[in-house]
């Protein structure tokens, strides 16, 4: 699966668990985004370090600068 459609199905699987609870809630995105452990901290560069992609190939961080990056 390429990045791309990884961070695609990332993205529609977080809507898909705000969508159902959202209907009657003013809830700001804040607070929901707070309620699924997803907090925006504010923005410093990421220490260096490097892991095994989904392919086995070593991702350095220095490679996603200027991209936005989660990490579970």
């Amino acid at each position: 699966m390429s990045p791309r459609r990884a961070a695609v199905t990332l993205a529609l699987a977080v809507l898909a668990a705000i969508v159902p609870s959202a209907p009657g809630q003013a809830d700001p995105l804040s607070d929901l985004l707070f309620g699924l452990q997803f907090v925006p901290l504010d923005r410093q560069p990421a220490p260096g370090f490097t892991l095994a992609g989904l392919d086995g190939k070593p991702v350095s961080v220095d490679q996603l600068k200027g991209r936005v990056v989660l990490l579970y």
